[in-house]
């Protein structure tokens, strides 16, 4: 039986921010982008960054017997801070990046790209992504306002694994410590010197990381 890796972007990126680990692990696992590529003879992990934590979660709840573990990476159940959630973002960042994604579509995405990535290499990434409908954008900042899966998290009975930066300025590395506490037998681990995309700021360590999350719950 194949191992698929289903590997989920985050806000305003695509596929593409995956290419280090689809180079690296494709030739050990399927790798995949889709739900759709799900094959029902795989065995399958989940990988949710940033706001596609959210799905990978959904698709977890949706069919626990199919996905093998969960990674969450700088996810989070709640993205804003409030009086009974002291770990997320501050609203005046989501309001800020709003603004200017509604202000101007490619500003915004440069603005939020700079608070992405240090190497600004990973600009031209933006360059992939058609521009969105206005209906998107609403939808985008819409959940990012609502969405609250902090009473859903015990329900998850496969091994997770949860991957943060400590120099996150997107999602504070809180909330994957909550998250932590919250999934029964969750793994955690924080990279230092990391922010909102180890993926590609440290993908030895984050690729090794996963690598062994994955041979250790095959044994």
């Amino acid at each position: 039986m194949k191992t698929a890796l289903l590997f989920i972007h985050g806000f305003a990126t695509g596929p593409a921010i995956w290419g280090g680990q689809a180079r690296e692990l494709s030739g050990n696992y399927r790798v995949i982008f889709s739900a759709e590529e799900i094959d029902h003879s795989d065995t399958l992990y989940i990988i949710g960054w940033s706001m596609g934590g959210w799905k990978a979660i959904d698709l977890y709840l949706e069919h626990p017997s199919r996905v093998k573990g969960l990674i969450l990476v700088s996810a989070f159940a709640k993205y804003l801070k409030s009086d009974d959630y002291p770990f997320g973002t501050s609203p005046a960042l989501l309001k800020r990046l709003e603004g200017r994604f509604k202000a101007d579509y490619r500003s915004g995405l440069d603005y939020f790209y700079g608070l992405l990535f240090s190497d600004q290499k990973w600009h031209a990434l933006a360059n992939e992504l058609p521009p969105p409908e206005k209906e998107d954008i609403d939808r985008w900042f819409d959940k990012l306002k609502n969405e609250d899966k902090r009473n859903v998290l015990p329900e998850i009975k496969v091994p997770a694994l949860l991957i943060h930066g400590d120099r996150d300025e997107i999602s504070p590395p809180g909330n994957s410590r909550f998250m932590h506490e919250k999934i029964p037998g969750s793994r955690l681990t924080i990279l230092e010197g990391v922010g909102h995309a180890p993926m590609v700021e440290a993908p030895a360590l984050f690729n090794a990381g996963l690598r062994g999350f994955i041979e250790e719950n095959a044994g």
